[in-house]
């Protein structure tokens, strides 16, 4: 098993705590060179600020810290960031992301601003989508197949939903 799939176990993990506990199972962590620096999962029912990723954002990058752009660290999520965690993982000194499962209801992990800002330009992004897609995957089937978020029993994120329910 090669790093990007060991650490993304370790998101699986955090999505199978989360989908214990009833929640919508996305997890991630960070990790520089392999070393894990931290972790997160979705902790609250339909929470619109705490996803996985600002949960281990936080966790990382709070108080003084010392990484930089020179630093080799990875972004590992099981679903595709939405614009909230896409557009802070911009700012952070993040220079992979590597995730399991599409979103095609909210992921930005291929959104483009145009025209760059400036601050973006000397900031490039490795993106790389599919580690463990179907571990993911059947995580999400369970979640909806078990759910009782009136968000998702009333129709919510059908894209989403169709994406979890092809085979």
């Amino acid at each position: 098993m090669d790093q990007d799939e060991t650490m993304m176990g370790m998101a699986l993990d955090e999505a199978r705590s989360a989908l214990a506990e009833g929640y919508l199972p996305v997890g991630a962590v960070l990790a520089s060179d392999g070393t894990l620096l931290g972790r997160g999962r979705k902790g609250m029912e339909s929470n619109h600020l705490d996803h996985a990723e600002m949960v281990v954002f936080r966790q990382v990058f709070s108080g003084d810290y010392r990484y930089t752009r020179a630093d080799p660290i990875s972004l590992y999520t099981t679903l595709e960031p939405c614009i909230m965690c896409w557009g802070t993982l911009r700012h952070l000194p993040i220079r992979r992301l590597v995730y399991a499962m599409s979103d095609p209801y909210g992921g930005c992990a291929a959104a483009e601003v145009t025209p760059t800002p400036p601050r973006h330009l000397s900031r490039p992004l490795e993106v790389i989508a599919g580690v463990r897609q179907r571990e993911a995957r059947e995580l999400f089937r369970r979640f909806l197949d078990t759910t009782t978020e009136s968000f998702w029993i009333n129709g919510g994120a059908s894209e989403f939903v169709a994406q979890v329910r092809c085979d």
